[in-house]
């Protein structure tokens, strides 16, 4: 297990003034500690490993596979279950 929880710098794979997508890497424990994305619509999509993510204080558990789409002002939080958990994240500015 980490002795750092937060991942290396996602890599950036597009930039646009509409929005971007992030590819994380994760050791298990490793996470994002709570922040927000108001004003945005969030696509998580689960290449590999496990992810436990908190939004609004609800906790899902994301398996490689699955894509969620979400939309709120509230906190998200990250979590790995797994070594190796890779995930795309892709913010869309909805302003």
């Amino acid at each position: 297990m980490s002795t750092d929880p937060r991942p290396l710098s996602p890599q950036v794979l597009v930039k646009t003034p509409a929005g971007r997508a992030l590819l994380f890497e994760y050791r298990v424990g490793e996470g994002l500690p709570p922040h927000t994305h108001a004003g945005q619509a969030v696509v998580v999509a689960v290449l590999r490993g496990r992810l436990r993510l908190s939004v609004d204080g609800r906790e899902h558990e994301v398996p490689a596979g699955e894509v969620l789409h979400l939309q709120t002002s509230g906190l998200f939080s990250s979590r790995a279950l797994e070594d190796g958990t890779r995930v795309l994240v892709t913010l869309l500015d909805l302003g």
